[in-house]
């Protein structure tokens, strides 16, 4: 099965080609604002590296939140414009589960809870708790857009590895009220394009593809559209 991994969601741009668990191709940039510019060229390159046509491949993956609201729609939006063009199915790819699949497959955490987080507005992170069981995951929480006083009845005394680009601001304020936790490693805390092809394959063995017209990013927060 080859799978494109599409992820915007977070400060990372990439694109990546996966096929049947391995990793072919990979192209990514770590750096705000620049994904509109970066994601085409990089789709384009890992397809050619892979010598593959977009209409061969069997899904395409994209990272649909929650994280920043621009990028969202610049994956998303790259990703449809793909499916729509070759007739290729679509999967959803929920950003938090991607982080802790990353984390979990690992072998970080054998057995135990792992805290998901992505850095939102202020004091609050978007936030996922999951059971892990060698590389076998189960959600045990619903996303959450949660202050730094919440996050603590939301982990409900579970001792959690907490990773993710809000990993440090969650595991603060879950030491500081008596939470034991641990921090993922830092190399471990990013959400990848290739994790997002590599859950994207999971789901898609699965049957779990998307509506093109119907999927929509996962903000968690209201989103309001400024107009100048």
């Amino acid at each position: 099965m080859k799978i494109l991994g599409i992820e915007t969601a977070t400060a990372v741009c990439g694109a990546a080609l996966v096929s049947d668990g391995v990793v072919l191709a990979s192209r990514e940039v770590r750096e705000r604002n620049v994904h509109a510019e970066r994601l085409l060229r990089f789709v384009s390159e890992v397809l050619e590296e892979g010598r593959l046509a977009p209409g061969v491949l069997d899904a395409v993956a994209v990272s649909v939140g929650p994280g920043s609201f621009t990028g969202l729609r610049i994956g998303l939006s790259t990703a449809k414009g793909l499916v729509y063009a070759t007739g290729v199915p679509l999967v959803g790819v929920p950003t938090l589960e991607a982080l802790a699949t990353r984390l979990a497959r690992s072998g970080e955490v054998r057995e135990g809870w792992i805290l998901a987080a992505l850095e939102a507005r202020r004091d609050e992170v978007y936030v996922q708790i999951f059971r892990a069981e060698g590389e076998r995951l189960e959600r045990a929480g619903d996303v959450r857009d949660l202050a730094m006083s919440a996050l603590i009845d939301y982990v409900s005394g579970r001792s959690v590895v907490v990773t993710g680009e809000g990993a440090e601001k969650a595991a603060e304020a879950l030491l500081a009220g008596g939470i034991p936790c641990a921090l993922a490693p830092a190399a471990l805390r990013q959400c990848t394009a290739g994790d997002v092809a590599l859950l994207g394959e999971r789901l898609a063995r699965a049957g779990r593809h998307a509506d093109p017209v119907t999927l929509e990013p996962q903000y968690i927060k209201e989103f309001f559209l400024k107009v100048r």
